[in-house]
């Protein structure tokens, strides 16, 4: 059985800022952690971390209380300002650097941020590399620290931003004649992802890129796709994309103002790479209709938990280019080791424009399942296995729903909430089983 995480979720530590383990002195304390970490883990090396932040309010506060630990520990930085989580796995790889670190929280309100790692290869930090980090933050003695004259310093790496544009520009092509919305969600990609699609020369319609430090995600975004798919009705666009507050999350939408989620988006890159890799990744909470779609291409599903760190694991195991989440974490390791928004909008655009069809018809490839997700509010997390009468539900919707359907029952790694997620062809049978299940929930007495 493996240990319980004090600090990780299923992406990086999270939590409401100035609140425990995001208050200044404890994220102090994990930036001197991570310095020793370093440290010990690769010995009588000179280390340098890039760090990054998205636009919330607390993001200045929690990456000052993190450099401050960490270059006590003699580690050097470079700050690099707002950019999108992606960029920094970008910068670690290409920089050879010795680790990444991104202050966000992804897709939560503007109250919550968060620390994500990379590995020196640019990489999400593995469980085993969390639990190393856990290790020594919460080890009984103090934390050796760096001899004044050895103490850390910090580097302006806003000049670093150019290189990871003309990275995102390789990846299209030219996209002159296409009307092009974006929504920014008034966070990390508000500055570069206006210029790349406009150094890409599409005509570029820029919405949500005003941040205030609290209007990060607010009504706007990947969670929020209907803004930017009315939009695209209103102006006529050929498309649209909403990115998530730290960008590496995108949703597109087609000229006719359908959404399409992350798992249209993988089919349309997996088609587009099948001459290469016969092999894709999605996680548990992928429509079934992706599989079959892939199947008939050729190619084969691997699935994995959810988490993009799970995703980008299976496809360095499988040889897969292709891979992501329903929710819009795509992953193309031809450019990059982790979801990257910009980038999965730069292909589509260039998909659309090389075959020279319109976004609806590559979208209409793929026949979903009918889906509903239901998300309940929890008191507490005990191990959904002891949960007898929300096993019988479950095991009764399996009965129902046999081999035409799927139900997944799971906790969130970041938020107090049980998620429910039943598929099926009959959508009244959906309904039914979510209900029986919420009922399970509650009758076990861990729902608000």
């Amino acid at each position: 059985m493996k240990a319980k995480r004090k600090l990780f979720g299923t992406d990086g530590i999270r939590g409401i800022a100035n609140r425990y383990p995001l208050t200044p002195e404890m994220v102090q304390k994990i930036g001197i952690a991570y310095g020793v970490y370093l440290n010990a883990k690769f010995p009588n090396e000179k280390h340098t971390v890039v760090i990054g932040k998205d636009t919330r309010l607390s993001s200045d506060m929690i990456k000052s209380a993190f450099i401050s630990g960490l270059t006590a520990t003699g580690i050097d930085v470079i700050d690099v300002g707002v950019v999108p989580t992606p960029a920094i796995s970008y910068f670690v790889k290409e920089g050879n650097l010795s680790g990444g670190v991104m202050v966000s929280a992804s897709h939560n309100p503007y109250e919550y941020n968060g620390l994500k790692f990379f590995t020196r290869e640019g990489k999400k930090f593995s469980e085993v590399e969390e639990g190393g980090l856990e290790l020594v933050v919460f080890n009984k003695y103090e934390l050796p620290k760096a001899s004044p004259e050895n103490i850390g310093r910090v580097f302006d790496g806003e000049n670093l931003v150019e290189s990871y544009e003309k990275h995102l520009e390789s990846a299209g092509r030219y996209l002159a004649g296409l009307k092009i919305g974006i929504d920014c969600a008034n966070g990390a990609t508000f500055q570069i992802a206006p210029q790349v699609f406009k150094s890409l020369g599409a005509r570029v319609f820029v919405f949500n890129a005003e941040p205030d430090g609290k209007n990060v995600n607010d009504g706007c975004g990947a969670l929020h796709p209907e803004f930017i798919a009315q939009k695209v009705r209103d102006l006529n666009l050929h498309m649209g994309f909403a990115f998530d507050g730290d960008g590496d999350r995108c949703i597109a939408v087609d000229e006719e103002g359908n959404i399409l989620n992350g798992d249209k988006l993988i089919a349309i890159l997996a088609a587009h790479y099948a001459q290469k890799s016969k092999e894709v990744v999605a996680t548990v909470m992928s429509n079934m209709g992706l599989e079959v779609f892939l199947r008939e291409m050729g190619l084969k599903l691997h699935r994995t938990p959810v988490g993009d760190r799970f995703v980008a694991e299976k496809m360095d195991e499988v040889g897969a280019l292709v891979g992501g989440e329903q929710s819009g974490h795509v992953i193309i390791k031809e450019f990059n080791e982790t979801g990257d928004g910009i980038l999965t909008a730069i292909l589509i655009a260039s998909i659309t424009k090389s075959v020279k069809k319109p976004l609806s018809q590559l979208a209409s490839m793929v026949k979903t399942f009918p889906q509903k997700l239901k998300n309940v509010r929890v008191k507490e997390k005990p191990p959904l296995e002891r949960l007898e009468k929300l096993q019988k539900a479950i095991e009764e919707a399996e009965e129902k729903l046999a081999d035409k359907g799927r139900v997944l029952v799971r906790y969130s790694g970041t938020e107090p909430v049980l998620r429910i997620m039943v598929e099926a062809e009959d959508e009244r049978l959906i309904d039914v089983i979510i209900e029986n299940l919420e009922k399970a929930v509650k009758e076990e007495g861990i729902a608000f």
